[in-house]
């Protein structure tokens, strides 16, 4: 059962994203100003930045790039179909995000949001650690994180919601997998949901390119071919 369940995760997630500073940027904030509501959803790939900006209900589409806790490049207005440029920074939990609007003489409209949920990472209940021989590639030795976004329909009709999934590759030979807290909505709904109560867990090991996983009551063994570098890891079958 684990072996099935830690395959289909690996298989259909593909990349995951380990934790580092620009990693900060993924999730999502909200915020409150005197007559301005707005909210953000980020997804960040190799320091590239994508996501969605609603101002009052308004989407803008985001296109940019992050160095430490800054942010910079374009926003698109869906409605207006008109392209700004942006700068922000990330102050802890609390995003500060400028708009420059040149038909008002480059004038910056500051959005304040915080994030919506913390950003630390529970780590569910796990059965008893085991150990396994063989070679483990020191690379993918840690927390490993991928935030999938569905998103669908425009304007008034756009609706989204995203979900963490999350790997943790021990150096004894323990791998764990589980679901983190899911989230998203559609206008004035919003829907979120917990992660798993318990992780799955089993045995990992490496050969070249080729991560085999091993369920540890059945011995039943499993593998993918990976890639990794300083913080990003791929996972798939060898199909196209």
């Amino acid at each position: 059962m684990y072996m099935k369940s830690l395959l289909a995760t690996v298989l259909f997630v593909m990349i995951f994203l380990k934790d580092a500073s620009a990693q900060k940027y993924n999730g999502r904030f909200s915020g409150e100003q005197p007559g301005l509501s707005s909210s953000a959803e980020f997804v960040v790939l190799n320091n590239k930045l994508k996501g969605k900006v609603f101002m009052n209900g308004k989407q803008a589409n985001i296109d940019g790039t992050v160095k430490d806790s800054a942010s910079e490049g374009t926003v698109f207005d869906v409605e207006m179909s008109i392209t700004y440029n942006y700068r922000s920074v990330l102050r802890g939990n609390e995003l500060h995000f400028f708009i420059k609007f040149p038909e008002l003489n480059d004038q910056e409209v500051e959005l304040v949001m915080n994030r919506e949920r913390n950003a630390s990472i529970t780590r569910p209940a796990t059965i008893k650690s085991t150990k396994t021989a063989g070679a483990k590639d020191a690379r993918l030795i840690g927390l490993w994180r991928h935030t999938e976004v569905l998103s669908s329909g425009s304007g008034d009709n756009y609706a989204s919601f995203a979900t963490d999934y999350f790997m943790e590759f021990k150096t004894d030979g323990t791998v764990l997998s589980w679901t983190g807290r899911s989230g998203g909505g559609s206008g004035n709904v919003s829907i979120e949901g917990n992660g798993s109560a318990k992780a799955d867990m089993g045995e990992w090991y490496t050969e070249g390119k080729t991560l085999f996983l091993i369920d540890p009551v059945t011995k039943q063994k499993g593998s993918v071919l990976f890639y990794a570098e300083q913080n990003r890891m791929m996972l798939h079958d060898g199909g196209q």
